[in-house]
Order: C-alpha cells, then sequence, then structure tokens
C-alpha cells in the first residue's frame, strides 16, 4: 500500500473516532444509551488510525 493512501486512511479514521467521541460524551450528557457502544467504536478507530497512521511512517 502507498504511504500517502495509508497515512490518509490513518488520518480518516483518527477523524471519525473523535466524531463518535463527541457522540459518545453527548449521549452520555443526554441520557446515557449508547454511551458505551460509540465510545467503544472510537477506541477501536482510533488504535485503527494510529496503526496506519505509524505503519505509514515505517
Amino acid at each position: 500500500m502507498q504511504i500517502w493512501l495509508t497515512s490518509a486512511l490513518g488520518l480518516w479514521a483518527a477523524y471519525w473516532a473523535a466524531i463518535f467521541a463527541q457522540v459518545a460524551h453527548l449521549r452520555r450528557l443526554d441520557d446515557g444509551v449508547g454511551a458505551s457502544a460509540c465510545a467503544r467504536i472510537a477506541g477501536c478507530l482510533l488504535v485503527a488510525g494510529g496503526a496506519l497512521f505509524l505503519f505509514a511512517r515505517i
């Protein structure tokens, strides 16, 4: 895989991780339903994004 594509996918995953983290925060403030699921998705996306970004740099 090309370096720029791997970096772009890593940044894209990190972007969506931030979106899901914000949704989890707002869900927790509202009624709490689905907050842990959104937080778990955000964590997985952040790990995947970080791994892709580091993989592109190696």
